[in-house]
């Protein structure tokens, strides 16, 4: 008895050393799946402006491996009486997570192309003007995912690194 209490006390000292502090690190993978359910339930968004109506759908994320990115893709469609345009839009930004939402969000969202699908505008320029315009006021917290509702085990705080995978991220906690 006296030597199996001496060896689980040895045991817990060994582990609580600094040479065994790697082993605490903690790790979850998220895959591209993942975010899109949740940005599925985000999407669509209606707006209205100036006499047009825009809605905002499909959101998927793109991870890629090659320039080690992560893209939000949407597309959009507007109409104003018999007038329509359709395009999809690519967004670069920044995962930030938000300590109270105990989530990750897509933010300071950068437009990186735009290009139209469908144009029956006698002159689209404006509507695409304002399209653009309201993506950077009204798209300020896109939630990509919730860390309680992914792994409940998982340290509520921003990983220390993240890795990118092909088609899933791997946030580290050290």
């Amino acid at each position: 008895m006296i030597k199996q209490l001496v060896l689980v006390l040895g045991l817990l000292c060994i582990s609580s050393s600094p040479a065994f502090s790697h082993v605490e690190s903690a790790f979850q993978l998220v895959k591209e799946k993942t975010i899109n359910r949740n940005l599925a339930l985000q999407f669509p968004v209606d707006k209205s402006f100036q006499g047009s109506k825009a809605t905002f759908s499909d959101a998927k994320i793109h991870i890629d491996i090659l320039d080690q990115s992560v893209k939000l893709q949407m597309t959009v469609s507007a109409n104003s009486a018999e007038q329509r345009l359709t395009a999809k839009m690519v967004f670069t930004g920044k995962m930030q997570y938000d300590q109270f939402l105990e989530s990750y969000l897509f933010e300071d969202l950068l437009l990186d192309s735009f290009k139209i699908e469908h144009d029956s505008y006698v002159s689209s320029l404006p509507i695409v003007k304002i399209i653009k315009q309201s993506l950077i006021n009204d798209f300020e917290d896109i939630v990509l995912f919730n860390l309680t509702d992914i792994n409940t085990l998982a340290p509520k705080r921003s990983a220390d690194e993240i890795e990118i995978s092909k088609g899933q991220l791997r946030f580290i906690w050290n």
